[in-house]
């Protein structure tokens, strides 16, 4: 089974000095989140430590900080602001995936009026280290999954020409599904995955059951998990997709 959770469904709390921040799906045992109850049904994923949403609001900006051994991904909703890091910073817009180096210090600045909107996604590396990226997706060429979903491959694993920043994760892709049209069916072995929706609503069809899905869910499927993700509706059902 996979499991949907909107990020409305939870409660909101304020980290790093002014973000307001949805926790969202948590790894269990050592990295779970000690603030809820380690058998949360959030606290599900294994390979990946967290996806969160966070939102920053105009005139605000968050604490410095770093982390030790773990590689995060900013994906930047909606807004726009800057990220320090290191000792430069650097412009960032909706569609951005911005790579953030394990142990390196960073910080997130809204110098705008409107609310600066990002999911922070993290995995565990063994050592610190790695190379600072921003790409954007309107940056990549667009592929064909030869039915009706097209993707584009913002991140990917160190040492990928042109992708390559990743060392836990596999992939940070985004991808769309035509009006009427479906993906083709796909199945990681080894990887495991979180889709989230970014844009309208669709179906996903995971191991034969199907789970209605719409902008803000969460969808979390596991390794070995058969899937495809189907769109009956007049618009382009967007969403991003992180595989570690």
């Amino acid at each position: 089974m996979a499991y949907v959770v909107n990020w409305r469904e939870m409660e909101p709390q304020v980290r790093h000095m002014s973000a307001v921040v949805w926790g969202g799906l948590r790894a269990r045992g050592e990295e779970a989140d000690k603030r809820e109850t380690p058998d949360s049904d959030l606290h599900r994923l294994k390979n990946i430590n967290g996806l969160a949403r966070h939102a920053l609001q105009g005139r605000k900006t968050s604490d410095h900080h770093n982390h030790d051994r773990i590689e995060q991904v900013y994906y930047i909703l909606s807004g726009s602001g800057e990220v320090l890091n290191g000792d430069e910073r650097h412009v960032t817009h909706a569609g951005d995936a911005v790579y953030l180096p394990s142990g390196e210090y960073h910080q997130m600045f809204n110098e705008e009026e409107p609310w600066l909107e990002h999911h922070v996604i993290s995995a565990s590396v063994e050592s610190d280290g790695g190379t600072f990226a921003i790409r954007n997706w309107k940056d990549v060429s667009p592929t064909g999954d030869g039915d009706g979903a097209v993707r584009w491959h913002q991140l990917g694993r160190e040492g990928e020409a042109d992708t390559g920043y990743l060392r836990s994760f596999h992939f940070i892709d985004r991808e769309a599904v035509q009006p009427g049209g479906k993906s083709i069916e796909r199945v990681y072995e080894e990887v495991e995955q979180v889709y989230y929706i970014l844009e309208n609503r669709g179906t996903m069809v995971v191991d034969g059951k199907e789970y209605q899905v719409a902008e803000g869910d969460n969808v979390h499927i596991l390794p070995g998990q058969r899937y495809e993700v189907q769109n009956s509706h007049d618009d382009w059902l967007t969403y991003l997709v992180v595989g570690a």
